[in-house]
Parts: C-alpha cells; structure tokens; sequence
C-alpha cells in the first residue's frame, strides 16, 4: 500500500510540473510574439514615406502628397524657408523676440546656430527692442527674388543660395500709425539640402543669413495747407 501510495504522489507532482512547464513555454511564445509585431510596427512607422501637408493662409490644411526621405527640394520650397526665416528674424514684435529667435534657431544647421546665438548674446539689439514697444514688419518684392543652387557631380542639388528683396517697416507695437522708419532691405541665405526628417520636412537647413539695408525710404508727409488770400485794404483817399 506504501508503495502504490509513493506512485501516486510521484505522479501527481510530476504532472503538476509539466503542466507549468507547457503553460510557461505557451507565455513565452506569445511574448515573443508580441516583440516581433512591435518591432515589425516599428520598423514601419520609422520606413513610411513621410506626409506633407500644405496650410493656405485661411488655415485650410490639404494633403500634397507622400514625401521619400531622398526625394531633393526644390527651388520653391528653399525660398520659403528663407522667407521664413527672414520673418522670425526681421519681423519682430517687443515681448516675443526670444520665441521667434528660438523658432529661427530650429531651421538653422547647428553650426550655424551656435555662431548666431553667440552674436546675439554680444549685440543687444534684440534686447533694446524687446523693451522698446515696437514691431517690424517684412514686405517682400517677387520681382527681386533669385534662387540658385549647386549641384554634386550626379546631378543632385547640395546647396541653394537665396536672395531676397524686401521693405522693412517699423512701427509702435501699441498703435496703428503710419511707420517710424521705412528700409529697403536685400536678405541672403544659404540653405543646405538635408535628408528630411520629422524635424527638417523641407530637407533644408540654414547654413548663412545675412540682412543689408539700403538707402531710408523718406516718411510720406501730407501737403502743407496753402495759407488762404488777404484781401486787399484799400487805400485811404487822399484829401485835396
């Protein structure tokens, strides 16, 4: 009876251990699993062709097309970056400098960043105008725009060189009044062409910025009022 007795415990525990052992060997495929689907996703998610989307000024988004990561930009799309970055660095308002120099920041190669952060910090323009009440405002000229670009030996564009005409304005930031100050500006960059990615979609980064003012436009001023006629006093007569 002992005997048959040993069996039957020796049997239970050893089913026990097996039907563990299947249950953890089941766990383990299915987590194995899992990781694969999440790498596959991930993969996926970082191979995707990515989205580009274009925003009219009235704020309506529609979808242009998806963009490969080698697909080159082209003249257009360096022209609007340089025109964007022209507007965060020209067009500033007293009490946002810092946020639009940091979105300057962002478009430019980090070389170039760090050159332009460390002028920034020796110049206080930026500061004088933070505190000054004021804004400026960019006008550009199409007709003065020009877009070249260097190419590498196959053809493909490594670098476009921008230059821009506009008219820069200034204003008191509390009032709408006609401008302070009016200039003819000439604005040149450099842009470097880049792989896109989800923080450069443009494929271009800004390697060279650089403003020269031209001769100040003269302030429009209204006609002075012409004086009205005097009559003519006449004469006293003259006694005989």
């Amino acid at each position: 009876m002992s005997s048959d007795f040993t069996r039957s415990e020796q049997f239970e525990l050893w089913a026990d251990l097996s039907k563990q052992n299947t249950h953890l060997r089941r766990n383990n495929w299915l987590h194995w699993a899992a990781h694969l689907v999440l790498l596959a996703a991930v993969f996926l998610l970082a191979t995707r062709p990515l989205t580009a989307v274009r925003v009219d000024s009235l704020g309506k988004a529609d979808l242009v097309q998806n963009i490969a990561p080698s697909n080159a930009p082209g003249p257009e799309e360096a022209e609007a970056v340089s025109r964007l970055v022209a507007q965060y660095l020209m067009e500033l308002q007293s009490g946002s400098v810092s946020r639009d120099l940091g979105r300057a920041l962002t478009l430019m190669s980090a070389d170039f960043a760090k050159a332009y952060r460390a002028k920034v910090a020796e110049d206080q323009t930026l500061t004088t105008l933070d505190k000054a009440n004021v804004r400026s405002q960019l006008t550009f000229d199409p007709n003065l725009t020009q877009v070249r670009q260097e190419k590498d030996p196959e053809g493909r564009p490594v670098r476009y060189l921008v230059q821009l005409g506009a008219k820069l304005e200034l204003y008191r930031a509390d009032v709408f009044t006609s401008p302070l100050a009016s200039h003819d500006v000439v604005l040149r960059a450099t842009l470097l062409v880049v792989p896109r990615t989800p923080t450069t979609l443009n494929g271009l980064l800004v390697q060279f910025f650089e403003h020269e003012l031209l001769t100040p436009r003269a302030r429009p001023t209204s006609p002075a009022p012409t004086p009205s006629p005097v009559p003519a006093v006449p004469s006293p007569a003259v006694a005989k």
